[in-house]
């Protein structure tokens, strides 16, 4: 080209050949040159500036081409489909793609109006227990029609009581998270529906949507009364309520109580079970409830309260120095609840801090207690964990107040003192007879501390438990 726009002008010779005839160096550039600090090949400096510029004239002017708003790329076959909100060029408002037809979505719609169909309904499991969802907790006439005398609220902190005058109530404070632990609650629940069913009663059980928390408890119910596998009385359940679908930590915790409530026969590693009595929750802490232990030893103990030691041939009730005749109590009651639920063998041995035989730390711990680094002399153990639980009963003890509940009808969150609620009721009713004679005895602390008789009677009482 350049020939053609001056013939008169003799071309610069081409630059000389390196030896071996591969002239690849002479054009080349390598990074390595600049950090050597040599500069690479410079043009000709004997070509005339005039044939630079013309060369460049001859170039065609560059183009910048820009995408129109509505060439932005789409979702592929691998994405959802639906992009809600699709960013706009600085330039022009983009307009969202058409949305494809996709499977996906036709299953969200599906599940929506599945979820729709069983928030309105009273889902039969059984013959005395129903589940469902908060719309039929407030529906008074559907609660009527099918013959509901007993309500069992799973989720306190967000659903009220409705309807006090009319039903039966039991209320608990269930987050559905993977990390909340139902176990600790199974034994009351269990209570409370087999009050019902010998009261020739009907319980509705319901969360906020009937889903994941009281389906939890109530295939755990089943787990125990049917003797079905998890897995059976989910399918039951599923089939009577389509929207039935724990999540993944319910189900791993349902799971592990299998193994519990069908009595199978205990590995070495998990031989030894320990419970502390503790606070259900903030919001009910005078209900309290035996809760596992991960890891059970002799350095768990905390003498401010009460224990069960669960292993193949014994219960162990142990006491610490410093435990308050509430917690005593409720630790009875656990300890004939580990019996009648978990089919453990007894007797329940009560055992008092500082006064433990030699066979119970063999049991708990493999060695003697003088061979372990145990923390906190007699009546001194103490663990920091269990700090904030003893803070929250000695706070209701001593006449504090729980957490906000529900928002009532008048949009204001109720804060009331805390006090005993109907599961602390109900634990005064019979577990084969031993409740009902408890309550008429005196349970001072002192008595408890000193007297034998309710020991012995205990013991005899726990022995008949099937």
């Amino acid at each position: 080209m350049l020939v053609e726009e001056d013939n008169t002008t003799p071309l610069p010779p081409p630059p000389p050949v390196a030896a071996g005839g591969d002239d690849r160096k002479t054009y080349s550039r390598s990074v390595s040159w600049a950090i050597a600090g040599i500069s690479p090949v410079k043009p000709n400096p004997k070509i005339p500036k005039s044939l630079w510029l013309k060369a460049r004239s001859c170039l065609p002017p560059l183009s910048v081409s820009r995408p129109k708003a509505d060439e932005w790329p789409k979702a592929g076959s691998d994405d959802l489909g639906i992009w809600p909100n699709i960013a706009a060029t600085p330039r022009s408002v983009s307009k969202p793609a058409p949305l494809p037809v996709n499977v996906d979505r036709s299953r969200f719609e599906f599940k929506k109006d599945k979820l729709a169909y069983f928030d309105k309904e009273c889902s039969r499991i059984i013959d005395h227990v129903f589940l469902g969802s908060d719309s039929v907790a407030k529906n008074r006439e559907v609660l009527c029609r099918n013959g509901i005398t007993h309500v069992l609220n799973c989720v306190g902190f967000v659903c009220p009581e409705y309807f006090k005058k009319d039903f039966v109530y039991r209320t608990l404070w269930i987050r559905d998270s993977p990390n909340e632990d139902i176990t600790s609650i199974l034994y009351d629940v269990f209570d409370y529906f087999e009050d019902v069913r010998e009261e020739k009663g009907r319980i509705f059980v319901h969360c906020c949507q009937g889903v994941s928390r009281s389906s939890s408890l109530v295939i755990a119910y089943l787990m125990w009364s049917e003797g079905w596998s998890f897995e059976e009385s989910f399918r039951r359940v599923k089939a009577a309520r389509g929207v039935t679908n724990p999540n993944m930590g319910f189900a791993c915790q349902l799971l592990q109580c299998q193994k519990r409530v069908h009595a199978v026969p205990v590995s070495p590693d998990s031989a030894l079970r320990m419970f502390r009595i503790a606070p259900y929750s903030s919001y009910s802490p005078l209900h309290l409830v035996p809760k596992l232990l991960t890891e059970p030893n002799a350095n768990a103990l905390d003498s401010r309260g009460a224990f069960i030691v669960h292993v193949p041939n014994n219960v162990y009730m142990w006491v610490g120095k410093s435990c308050v005749s509430l917690m005593f109590e409720s630790a009875s009651l656990a300890a004939a609840r580990v019996i009648r639920y978990e089919k453990a063998i007894g007797p329940v041995l009560r055992i008092i801090e500082g006064e433990e035989p030699a066979d119970f730390w063999w049991a708990i711990s493999s060695v003697k207690e003088h061979e372990m680094e145990v923390r906190g002399g007699l009546g001194e153990r103490r663990v920091v964990d269990y700090d904030l639980d003893f803070e929250i009963f000695d706070r209701a003890t001593n006449g504090g107040v729980v957490p906000p509940l529900a928002i009532t009808s008048n949009h204001h969150e109720m804060c009331l003192p805390a006090r005993q609620s109907g599961w602390e009721r109900l634990r005064k009713r019979s577990i084969n007879g031993v409740v009902k004679e408890l309550v008429t005895m005196d349970r001072s602390h002192k008595e408890l501390e000193s007297s034998s008789d309710l020991f012995s009677f205990l013991v005899k009482r726990f022995k008949k438990v099937d």
